[in-house]
């Protein structure tokens, strides 16, 4: 049985993308941040571990994207999940008796329409939604609820007071499968993740874009990170459709080479399907 990595507590929308990507067949290892995913999986005390990398209505989570570029680990696998957030409470609490709500800061987000509708309610972010609801009956003080899934609400003994509360129906977050080795065997769809460093010369940016366009290569992401040790300079993560054993991606990396000063190469991993929980 594969032992995955996830950051947060069982029912949060990690272990529900593992299942999804894996199969329920599968054992989970929380963890109480993303660097603890990394580490686990470098250190070989999980089979593989399990990563948002971004959300359709949040956009990029950086943390992720940052210890992608710091780590020597690899991109195996990608899902889409469809993601429906729930107020849960201990009780099925009129909204307005709400005083203090606790969720993950990217679910904070997705909801804030939601939550900009509430009055006199104290806005706490927390490390996981599933953590979150886990966490309700320690707080006797005052009426708390949390945001996170349905799932987690089965699990936690919670009601559901209010369903599908994220700003837009169609909901996405991008998770990325990572492991200690590079995927290995043929792909049906391929895409490949790196990061570019390119060189203070004018131009720079379109020339690292004409490499992808002039070979008719589908780019489907492109994102900057500022480099910690270089003020003012950024690190490019580019996403495309191909492996890097095709000839032109191999091509195109070559030309990529000419105009920057350091490539790093994520993996090649099959394009993820959409699913909901």
């Amino acid at each position: 049985m594969k032992l995955i990595a996830i950051q947060g507590e069982k029912g949060s929308f990690s272990e529900i993308a593992a299942k999804g990507f894996f199969g329920k067949d599968i054992r989970v290892s929380t963890s109480f941040s993303f660097n603890d995913v990394f580490n686990k999986v470098k250190n070989k005390k999980v089979n593989y571990g399990i990563v948002p990398i971004e959300n359709s209505l949040y956009g990029s989570i950086i943390d992720s994207l940052d210890l992608l570029q710091k780590n020597s680990l690899y991109i195996v696998g990608e899902i889409n999940l469809q993601i429906s957030h729930c107020l849960l409470s201990n009780k099925k609490y009129k909204i307005a008796q709400i005083k203090k709500i606790y969720s993950h800061p990217q679910a904070l987000g997705q909801c804030s329409i939601f939550l900009g509708s509430i009055h006199r309610v104290k806005i706490i972010p927390n490390y996981d939604t599933a953590g979150s609801a886990k966490m309700l009956n320690k707080d006797h003080d005052e009426i708390s609820a949390a945001i996170a899934s349905k799932e987690a609400a089965k699990l936690y003994g919670l009601k559901i007071i209010r369903s599908n509360i994220q700003n837009k129906k169609k909901n996405y977050t991008r998770f990325l499968i990572i492991a200690k080795r590079p995927h290995r065997g043929k792909l049906n769809n391929p895409k490949t993740s790196l990061s570019i460093e390119l060189k203070s010369i004018p131009g720079a940016l379109f020339k690292a874009l004409s490499v992808f366009a002039l070979r008719d290569i589908d780019l489907v992401k492109i994102e900057s990170r500022p480099l910690p040790d270089k003020p003012f300079q950024y690190l490019f993560y580019i996403d495309f459709v191909g492996d890097v054993k095709d000839e032109k991606i191999k091509l195109a990396i070559t030309h990529l080479k000419e105009i920057s000063s350091g490539i790093k190469s994520f993996g090649t991993y099959e394009t993820g399907k959409l699913i909901s929980e």
